[in-house]
């Protein structure tokens, strides 16, 4: 890793000086304006793909946009007005392949990134980099699919990890293995058993929940095999068949099964709560404390922990995404970012309207979010408003 100082050539930074004061660091000027109160926004030369907060910092996965240039992560800390960055690995070659962040999440001082490489043959895998080190580690072991699964009518068994979240200290994911079971007689079969019936299905087995420890994945709980019918999956990495992680706090997990009710797990593996969500089209997950939220065929449900129940549905614009959950308060994404308080339900407003949204996050230190310029240099923008600000635009 590197000082923000030595990385000026790709990053702008907004707020991180005094104000009306400007510099210029290996050719490229960094301006500095006045900041609106405590507000404060990081410029990234190449455009925000994912972001993923934890307490006071947040990572940014910039995407390249030129050829022999690679992605960058930066980690950000608005309130010390510092921030590093650091070259993944991917995105950096010529050919028109697969080479992308497909998932970004940030635990303490860690990040972690899924790394996809490849062309019609797809490898992922799970990577990191702590903060002050120079060091990529490799957390999981290695994903693999096919992109011409479908086009064959063949798929399997391909391999998969995925559904990075972290908090605190606790990062998991999941890894499995997906496999096409072919009714008898049929040509084609990637299962060692054929379908039950006349129509294929799918197959998800070695299903896994794992955590990193020392850099390593370990595996700290398991579900049992799931087949679900071929015609409703779209692509090969679908998770629709599996018990995916959707959600964590510090010390818990919350991973969905294919009914749609949830279980949460401690940091441990231990089963903490069923909590029996009904099944339906969910657009985000968020955990903490005694409340788990969802976002389910257009409402925002709040859930008890302790007792499992339903303990309210609030009704959300179409197209909602929920994307975190602080001290009673949601926050969606539907055009602009919503702060939602669940106790009055009272909704609040963030962002431009005409911005184009990535995603936004809520910590105890604030809310951030981030969003793309359409036009003009340095078109990222990830945007830190204090949480005392939040509360304020609340009253």
């Amino acid at each position: 890793m590197r000082r923000s100082g030595l990385a000026v050539a790709a990053l702008l930074a907004v707020g991180l000086l005094p104000a009306a004061a400007s510099s210029s660091i290996g050719g490229v000027r960094a301006a500095v304006t006045a900041s609106s109160g405590e507000i404060r926004v990081l410029r990234t030369a190449q455009p925000v793909e994912r972001i993923a907060a934890d307490g006071s910092r947040i990572a940014v996965a910039t995407a390249a946009q030129k050829m022999n240039t690679c992605d960058r992560i930066v980690v950000w800390s608005p309130k010390k007005r510092t921030y590093v960055r650091f070259n993944p690995g991917s995105n950096c070659n010529t050919a028109p392949t697969i080479d992308d962040i497909q998932e970004l999440a940030l635990a303490g001082k860690t990040v972690y990134w899924l790394d996809a490489d490849g062309g019609m043959w797809v490898s992922l895998q799970v990577l990191s980099r702590t903060l002050g080190t120079h060091k990529t580690k490799t957390v999981s072991s290695l994903g693999l699919y096919s992109l011409s699964a479908y086009e064959s009518e063949d798929y399997g068994p391909f391999t998969f990890v995925g559904n990075l979240f972290g908090s605190g200290n606790l990062l998991v994911f999941n890894s499995w293995t997906a496999c096409m079971e072919i009714p008898v007689g049929w040509p084609g079969a990637t299962c060692p058993q054929s379908a039950p019936g006349d129509e294929p299905m799918m197959l998800y087995s070695k299903q896994r929940l794992l955590k990193a420890v020392h850099g390593a994945g370990v595996e700290i709980a398991s579900a049992p095999d799931a087949q679900t019918g071929v015609s409703g999956i779209k692509t090969p990495d679908a998770v629709a068949g599996i018990a995916a992680v959707v959600a964590v706090d510090a010390k818990r997990v919350a991973v969905q099964f294919p009914d749609g009710s949830v279980t949460i797990y401690s940091a441990g593996g231990a089963v903490v709560r069923s909590i029996p969500v009904p099944s339906g089209t969910f657009s985000g997950f968020a955990l903490q404390g005694a409340q788990l939220v969802t976002i389910r065929n257009g409402k925002l449900e709040l859930y008890n922990v302790s007792s499992g129940k339903l303990v309210k549905a609030i009704s959300v614009p179409g197209g909602s995404q929920l994307d975190g959950l602080q001290k009673g308060l949601a926050v969606y994404v539907a055009r602009r970012v919503h702060v939602l308080r669940l106790s009055d339900r009272k909704d609040v407003t963030f962002s431009l309207p005409r911005a184009n949204l990535v995603d936004a996050q809520i910590e105890a230190s604030g809310l951030f979010y981030a969003y793309n310029n359409p036009s003009g240099h340095s078109p990222g923008r990830v945007v830190f408003v204090p949480f005392a600000r939040v509360l304020k635009k609340l009253r």
